[in-house]
């Protein structure tokens, strides 16, 4: 049963959940107070410590109140003030999520985790560095589908004294804690309390507490990067239309994001309506929460409840009750985040914005994606991946696994790198572009698993490169000893390319000097810099562009599988994926073929 146990977990790894690191070279974050590190803040005096690598370190620093009582659902609010020397030697607590069995807890998996005052930040900075260092900054947004995840996995200390960059890394709200589009919210709020964006104005906030105090840590408050993993990278999509976040960073990384939004309607209307709201939308859980009370719930109650009675009653429920209709086994669940609001974010879809560059924060962008994104979510489906012997992962059927692959993580690149960069460079933006394809996959193959074929360059397998050990510490055979110089110089190439990036606003030959010129991308020579093992080609540029019309022409040309699965894949991929339904096109889905087959309940299936 171990490879099952590791296998599913692999999910929680990506979501960002704490794991103990205990059999990791450096191990666990273990920190005493150095009076060496004693910093000012706007609110008080921090005091960290000294990292095994050597770093300046200060875990668990609040940039905004805890969001609770009449705070909940409502834009962050400053901090208290402290007097004396805060000691900020550990993490602050996660925010409310699902346990796994490889959660920090240790309790039983599906059980609440975390607390709503979880609004901190940890500071990462070279030993000795002192507060006229002026280095660049690097501000991190973890993954985990906007519903779990934690800075926590995310330790910079080894990063940040090899590179001489200071780093910084954060809890922001999840699930409806910190995304929720519901009239009731609205009814007499400011325009930030009104637009349900919470967990985006949480990052806005830390990205002004940057501003305000990383000069104090050895930081450039003029060089901010900021760079994120799938929903991290989504929401840094979301910060470059944010009116609210312009000047507050200059430079961004996304890796595996998306530049999906939420209508309202998607976002509020039931399930059931002719233009189906989300599953997990507010209508639904405003039904489910009212039913948890002493009163008999329904329809009827909430149509009848005023909005200020139907605020007042959800800020008074327990979190418990709060995501107890959420609750699911492996801990992360599909829910709607990043809301076209008109005040956080704009009303028009991000394919809109960003072909407008007066209308996006526009500044030097790295963006990319996995070769094999999709092969992390299928292995972990028993739709798609079974157990040989009972036990030992494997695919159903190789054809099929492979081919639903393709498809997913061909239309990811189209859809989060070359669609974005094409609009922004078609736009006549003055920003440098540059484009990345992660696909290192030199990992175990033997008779008992082949682990290129089941996971490949999975979805959030980079991290491993840029922060230790992650996906391949849950997973034997992904990192060992016979990939160990290789996969060790891709690492130390990538944190250069990363590195250079936040000095210079172009990856260039990293900052080092000593790599592989990074090239630009543009829509006339869209130039990617393609991340792999010298076995396999090594680091190098290539033009590899997929766009959404060729991966549309590849489906409506692929003629093995069913229909009702090919269906799905166009539903999948262009109508229920996160917000960027626009792409969905009725006339192309009847000409598949489809046009008698519904469109939203085929969601899921090719997954």
């Amino acid at each position: 049963m171990r490879w099952l146990v590791l296998i599913t977990g692999l999910v929680l790894v990506v979501g960002g959940l704490f794991l103990d690191r205990q059999d990791t070279s450096d191990g666990p974050l273990l920190l005493q107070a150095d009076m060496s590190t004693l910093r000012d803040t706007a609110s008080g005096p921090v005091l960290g410590g000294i990292s095994r690598p050597g770093a300046q370190v200060w875990l668990g620093i609040p940039y905004a109140a805890a969001p609770v009582g009449e705070k909940r659902w409502r834009a962050p609010a400053p901090a208290a003030d402290w007097f004396n020397a805060r000691q900020s030697l550990a993490f602050g607590s996660v925010c409310p999520q699902f346990a796994s069995r490889l959660s920090a807890s240790n309790a039983e998996p599906g059980t609440l985790i975390g607390s709503e005052d979880c609004l901190s930040l940890n500071v990462f900075s070279p030993g000795g560095v002192g507060s006229d260092a002026a280095l660049p900054v690097m501000v991190y947004i973890h993954g985990g589908g906007n519903t779990i995840g934690s800075a926590i996995p995310y330790e910079g200390s080894a990063f940040v004294q090899e590179q001489g960059v200071v780093m910084v890394t954060l809890n922001y709200r999840l699930g409806p804690l910190g995304w929720l589009s519901h009239a009731a919210l609205r009814d007499g709020a400011s325009p930030e309390d009104a637009s349900g964006n919470f967990a985006l104005l949480d990052m806005i906030a830390a990205l002004k507490w940057v501003r305000d105090n990383i000069e104090n840590f050895g930081g450039d408050s003029a060089r901010v990067t900021v760079f994120g993993e799938s929903a991290g990278g989504r929401n840094i999509y979301g910060l470059l239309a944010s009116p609210l976040a312009a000047d507050l960073f200059h430079g961004a990384i996304i890796q595996s994001g998306f530049p999906g939004t939420f209508t309202r309607a998607r976002a509020e209307k039931p399930a059931d309506d002719p233009q189906p709201g989300h599953p997990n939308g507010s209508y639904a859980l405003a039904l489910a929460w009212l039913a948890q009370g002493d009163e008999p719930g329904g329809v009827e109650r909430l149509d009848r409840m005023p909005a200020k009675d139907l605020a007042q009653y959800l800020r008074g429920i327990s979190v418990e009750q709060l995501l107890a209709p959420l609750q699911v086994p492996g801990g992360m669940y599909s829910a709607p985040a990043l809301f076209r609001d008109g005040v956080v974010l704009p009303k028009e879809p991000l394919t809109e914005v960003f072909a407008d560059p007066t209308r996006w924060n526009q500044m030097p962008l790295m963006v990319g994606s996995n070769r094999d994104e999709m092969k992390l979510f299928l292995a972990l489906s028993d739709q798609h991946a079974g157990k040989r012997f009972g036990f030992i992962p494997a695919p159903r059927d190789a054809e099929r696994y492979d081919l639903l692959n393709r498809f997913h993580s061909d239309g990811w690149k189209a859809l989060g790198v070359d669609l974005p960069l094409s609009l922004i460079s078609q736009g006549s933006s003055k920003s440098n572009l540059y484009a990345y394809r992660f696909d290192w996959d030199s990992m175990r193959k033997n008779w008992l698993v082949d682990l290129p074929q089941l996971l490949g360059a999975a979805h959030a397998l980079e991290l491993d490169f840029l922060f230790g050990p992650l996906i391949s510490r849950v997973v034997p055979g992904v990192f060992y000893e016979g990939n160990r110089q290789e996969r060790e110089a891709l690492g130390r190439t990538m944190r250069d390319y990363w590195a250079g990036f936040a000095y210079s606003g172009r990856p260039g030959s990293g900052r080092s000097a000593g790599q592989v010129a990074w090239p630009s991308w543009s829509v006339d020579e869209p130039l990617l810099m393609l991340l792999d093992s010298k076995e396999d080609g090594g680091v190098r540029p290539e033009s590899l562009t997929v766009t959404v019309d060729d991966v549309k022409r590849r489906l409506a040309a692929e003629d093995t599988l069913p229909e009702r699965l090919r269906c799905a894949l166009y539903v999948d991929l262009f109508l229920n994926n996160n917000g960027l339904s626009e792409q969905f096109v009725t006339r192309e889905y009847q000409d598949l073929g489809c046009g008698q087959i519904p469109s939203w309940p085929l969601a899921g299936l090719s997954r």
